[in-house]
């Protein structure tokens, strides 16, 4: 299995109903973008309160994997809007959890890798000098000090050093986290669907079927940066002319969508089924 083969099923598959598809992938898109619009106006004002509802509406995308898999397995002629791209409100109490919990792991994982990077922080840089830094942001917040007097200061300069350093690598160990984390669990939704396989058993099998393959998700990803950089491109210039948030981000979802994201989720439904089947013959 390779991404060539990868790309040129999903094509010819799009190809039967292409104009349901990307109707579907639209509908959820810029739904989402309503959504995620609404949640930012609610949880401006509140704290944590956008992170509790950005959980809360998880599964409302789940009508990309039904719509892809349905395509990959010449089911294109079934899909709907209203059947398709609503799946995931109308099974939401089923897909939740799965959902939720692979979220909440990558949660508690960033939050692990944060500590560690702070406890970290902490030995190389020391107490005192912690201390130090403190005391130089409340200066710099809430006070008008010649903050030049402590710049330069060579202790302060080592340790601002330091501290850069430390941010440095620690974005580094973030990006990777997260890298392989969506690597390994990349198949959990399609789990889901196919064997209404749900939360940490979805993961686990996702992550065990993931065994020698993540390099070729990976290159199926980097095989589109092409269209991401033009798609990034093209809203730099929509941005320009019309600096309206919720609008931007609207024509960008519709943007994406038509360049390659539809063709993108349909790609990965076709590597998760020629792994499925891989795995069903090795049986």
């Amino acid at each position: 299995m390779n991404v060539r083969d990868i790309k040129t099923k999903a094509r010819s598959m799009i190809a039967t109903n292409r104009s349901s598809i990307v109707m579907i992938f639209l509908f959820i898109g810029i739904m989402m973008v309503a959504i995620n619009y609404l949640i930012q106006l609610i949880g401006s004002s509140i704290p944590f309160l956008i992170t509790i509802l950005g959980f809360l509406v998880l599964p409302f995308s789940h009508g990309k994997v039904v719509t892809a898999l349905k395509t990959v397995n010449e089911r294109s002629d079934e899909l709907s809007i209203e059947q398709d791209g609503l799946v995931g409100i109308k099974r939401y109490k089923d897909l939740f959890f799965t959902y939720f919990i692979k979220e909440l792991l990558l949660l508690f994982l960033l939050m692990l890798v944060l500590l560690i990077i702070a406890l970290v922080s902490k030995l190389i840089i020391g107490d005192a000098a912690f201390n130090s830094i403190i005391s130089f942001i409340m200066q710099s917040g809430f006070e008008t000090t010649d903050i030049s007097t402590i710049l330069n200061d060579p202790k302060m300069v080592t340790v601002i050093e330091n501290i850069g350093n430390i941010f440095f690598w620690g974005s580094i160990v973030l990006i990777v986290v997260l890298i392989m984390y969506s690597l390994y669990f990349a198949l959990t939704p399609y789990l889901l669907e196919k064997y209404n396989i749900k939360g940490a058993k979805a993961m686990s099998e996702s992550a065990r079927l993931m065994k020698g393959h993540k390099s070729t998700l990976v290159v199926l990803y980097l095989s589109y940066i092409g269209w991401y950089f033009l798609a990034v491109l093209i809203m730099t210039v929509v941005t320009m002319i019309i600096p309206v948030p919720i609008i931007v981000d609207v024509l960008t979802t519709i943007v994406g969508v038509y360049l390659f994201t539809a063709e993108l989720e349909v790609c990965k439904a076709v590597f998760f089924e020629e792994i499925d089947l891989e795995d069903k013959n090795q049986i």
